[in-house]
């Protein structure tokens, strides 16, 4: 090799370390949309599409088209996507007055659109969840219909409570400094309440889990709405990184009322802190229903009798008071709801409290004191009643 072409190499070679050639970057994975669930109530039904990976959206509303005999409905359209073809094959029927199916196609390439047909104009709301990526859709004013839906609770004329015992299954939860899995203390707690409500004949209560299963989030709320439930309490056990944070709290959901709020929040969520106050759909969710208030009156209602009876029985119990949050499981609930953060699992004196039988009586007795005294003293703002 001559001199000449040993310097022309050794130039080209240089050039190629300061100025790599262009490689175009592959292209991203497409989520996956790999199931679309729906519950059904008379006033509402929810949507979930699932998917496998991250993805953007955009939702429309276009109105009925008599010429081509298209009702109403909403689209999604979601973006870097695909779907399973038994979705493409098999639409979700409903027929519950409201809409009648979800159907969903490869709109074009990359684009999954899911139609939901409505059988007549209604108002909506579309937001998004993370871990696993979930896109839902809350479609306001159903009526009793009949049709292939799920059958529709008549009005029983009591007062219907939902119970909601935090996480489960693969979810544990908090886990106290000698093992002790929030999850375990939420559910005994939980059944407790239920067996002495039930005691009194005004009342119909229910659980949205009564075993160690795992149920997503936005399932739990959707549980209540279809219940036709008045009251929801998500029953759950508090932790800090302080190991000497203690206390009784309770929660409606809002902009968080505290750094430790948000805290909480997210780590009920599943979610970081950053990605919970990112989130604009959930503020004053229930404000839109006329729940707040509502919720409020009971979850201090709720938090005094805990504490209260706490203190008579077992001494000393420090009170965080009534505190707001954007928990994502109150997210869309119609009801009157409520989640109670009863004692630190983190705080190894509580955690052993938490062990106690009788401790859990005491909090599972206050329980049903508030929501017996909410319901019966005329706060239940309900049609009817």
């Amino acid at each position: 090799m001559s001199s000449l072409t040993r310097h022309l190499v050794a130039a080209i070679v240089a050039a190629t370390l300061l100025f790599p050639p262009h490689v175009s970057p592959s292209p991203a994975r497409l989520a996956l949309v790999s199931e679309i669930r729906h519950w059904t109530s008379r006033e509402y039904t929810r949507v979930v599409i699932d998917l496998e990976g991250e993805a953007r959206y955009e939702a429309n509303f276009l109105g009925a088209d008599p010429v081509r005999n298209l009702p109403p409905r909403i689209f999604i359209d979601i973006q870097g996507a695909d779907l399973r073809d038994e979705i493409v094959r098999h639409p979700r029927e409903v027929h519950n007055g409201l809409l009648t199916r979800v159907r969903a196609g490869r709109f074009r390439a990359g684009v999954v659109r899911v139609v939901i047909d409505l059988e007549r104009e209604s108002g909506y709301r579309v937001f998004d969840l993370s871990d696993p990526s979930r896109i839902i859709v809350d479609i306001d004013g159903g009526s009793p219909g009949t049709g292939q839906g799920s059958p529709i609770p008549e009005p029983s004329g009591k007062i219907v409570v939902m119970l909601d015992p935090g996480h489960g299954g693969k979810d544990p939860g908090a886990t106290g400094p000698t093992g002790l899995k929030e999850k375990d203390v939420v559910l005994t707690i939980g059944r407790m309440v239920r067996e002495k409500l039930s005691r009194f004949p005004d009342f119909e209560v229910g659980m949205t889990r009564d075993t160690d299963v795992f149920i997503p989030l936005e399932e739990r709320t959707a549980i209540a709405n279809k219940a036709g439930a008045d009251i929801f309490v998500s029953l759950h056990i508090n932790a800090s990184r302080d190991r000497k944070a203690r206390g009784i709290s309770t929660y409606v959901l809002s902009r968080a009322s505290d750094r430790e709020a948000l805290e909480l929040a997210a780590r009920e969520n599943g979610v970081t802190v950053q990605k919970l106050s990112e989130v604009k759909f959930i503020i004053d969710d229930l404000s839109t229903y006329g729940r707040k208030k509502e919720s409020l009156k009971l979850a201090k209602t709720v938090n005094d009798a805990i504490v209260r009876n706490i203190s008579s029985r077992h001494g000393p119990v420090h009170d965080l008071g009534l505190k707001q949050a954007p928990f994502y499981v109150l997210v869309g609930a119609r009801m009157t709801a409520v989640l109670v953060e009863t004692s630190f699992i983190s705080n190894r004196s509580e955690e052993s409290r938490l062990r106690s039988q009788e401790y859990l009586e005491t909090i599972a007795d206050s329980v049903v004191e508030a929501i017996r005294y909410y319901g019966e003293n005329g706060a239940l703002a309900r049609a009817g009643m």
